[in-house]
């Protein structure tokens, strides 16, 4: 299954359309189609967040804004709180690279605020408050990573 499938599938379960869940999160209904779609970076973001909350052993929301909700979040705040995660959990880019599958390059990056998980992060908390679920469940439903899930699961 991908990240889009569950966005789909959890769109629908709550009866909002395209162009509603669009709207919400503060994008176009084109651009919101490819995400649901698959066509974006929301399959490499999806996965890599969760795979930072569980490394970093925070809420998911957390990583986003200090309070946890949508309306708090910032260009580059991501960047600012993950470090500041890390730091508490004193472990060094390069371990917490090495959790996510990434160089420390890669995770570097993250911690600069320039990767994309600056724009991500904060949508799939917005589209989590839209559903009414915690954001963690968005790649993680079911209990089980979203990749292992088929469409037919979320009958």
């Amino acid at each position: 299954m991908k990240q889009g499938e569950v966005l789909m599938k959890e769109r629908e379960r709550k009866k909002l359309s395209i162009e509603q869940m669009a709207e919400k999160l503060g994008v176009s209904p084109e651009r919101y189609g490819d995400i649901e779609a698959g066509n974006s970076p929301a399959e490499r973001w999806g996965p890599r967040i969760r795979d930072l909350a569980v490394a970093l052993n925070v809420p998911t929301s957390r990583m986003f804004a200090t309070s946890g909700k949508s309306a708090d979040t910032r260009p580059g705040q991501a960047a600012e709180l993950i470090r500041k995660h890390r730091e508490t959990r004193q472990l060094s880019p390069e371990q917490v690279g090495e959790k996510l599958g990434i160089t420390a390059e890669e995770y570097t990056e993250i911690e600069s605020g320039s990767s994309e998980i600056e724009e991500y992060g904060p949508l799939f908390l917005r589209f989590a408050e839209a559903i009414e679920q915690p954001v963690f469940n968005l790649f993680h439903p079911f209990g089980l990573p979203f990749e292992k899930l088929t469409l037919d699961d979320y009958r």
